[in-house]
């Protein structure tokens, strides 16, 4: 069933990005199809899991990208007042982003086994790796894009 899921949310996913968009566009929702589909293998999500998880996931997610820090400019350029303020709000953001997780990992849980949710953490980040696995491996090959 699990498969079947998989497979599902795959075709869609690429049935969705087979419309003309630009090409960061197309890759970035490329990129999340992938991650649906492996993030919901990884948790074992049913059909019935799957459907109240993904809205909350992807609401957290969207406040989870607004909290990403914005650094313009070179590192060694930077005032030590600028160097301080960078540091002070880094750290203001790590707060409120635990913050976030905590909310949202008590939603989880409200639709989830507690080890689904725990099993969440460890989906991302394996996805991320692998995502700068194959990033890397085009850099290196070019070839094979």
């Amino acid at each position: 069933m699990k498969y079947l899921l998989s497979l599902l949310v795959l075709l869609t996913g690429f049935n969705f990005l087979s419309g003309q968009k630009p090409g960061r566009e197309r890759i970035t929702e490329k990129v999340e199809a992938h991650k649906i589909a492996f993030i919901t293998n990884e948790l074992n999500l049913t059909p019935e899991e799957s459907q109240k998880f993904w809205p909350i996931y992807n609401e957290y997610s969207a406040k989870e990208k607004d909290l990403r820090p914005e650094f313009k400019g070179r590192p060694e350029s930077v005032t030590e007042a600028e160097a301080n303020d960078i540091i002070n709000r880094f750290f203001e953001n790590e707060e409120k982003r635990l913050n976030l997780m905590k909310n949202y990992y008590q939603k989880f849980k409200a639709i989830l086994p507690a080890t689904k949710v725990v099993k969440l953490h460890f989906a991302e980040r394996k996805f991320k790796e692998k995502l700068l696995e194959k990033m890397k491996e085009r850099r290196d090959n070019p070839a094979r894009k």
